[in-house]
């Protein structure tokens, strides 16, 4: 099985290394994936569970998504791949995902549609597989947010 942001290579040489450009784009693609997933399954939770505190940066959930936003378009442009086709489509619902998400993290409202949009967006970055790498991927983005946005008595 290859690797779901596996950078589609122009020749179909083996021996041919990636260039240092693209492998960048590559590791902050996974990054930027990995931790955009953790960061939407801590925050569908919280608001799920009705948490008063919903256990997420604002700032690192802004930065994380348009950054994911990103990497999906380079999935459209073909510099990217994974184990399912991103469209436009996808790339509307996760910006409509992350005002959404912005706003409840602001103070605002709640919206019912945060938590059925989040799992379509999770699932359009991995595939049947989504639930594991979200497991994986919240893990991640929790043991992240508290080094860099530690809350006091916790």
């Amino acid at each position: 099985m290859s690797d779901p942001d596996q950078l589609i290579p122009e020749e179909s040489d083996p021996d041919q290394l990636i260039p240092e450009e693209e492998e960048d784009l590559l590791e902050w693609a996974s990054m930027a994936k990995l931790y955009a997933v953790g960061y939407i399954r801590i925050l569908a939770e919280a608001i799920k569970r009705g948490d008063a505190d919903l256990q997420v940066d604002p700032v690192a959930w802004e930065n994380t998504l348009i950054a994911i936003e990103e990497v999906m378009v380079e999935h459209i442009r073909g510099r990217l791949h994974g184990p399912t086709p991103i469209t436009v489509e996808d790339i509307e619902r996760m910006q409509r995902l992350r005002g959404l998400g912005s706003a409840a993290l602001s103070g605002g409202e709640r919206s019912p549609e945060l938590c059925p949009l989040a799992l379509r967006c999770m699932e359009c970055l991995f595939g049947r597989d989504w639930k594991r790498a979200a497991r994986v991927a919240a893990f991640y983005a929790r043991a992240l947010n508290q080094e860099f946005h530690p809350r006091s008595g916790t």
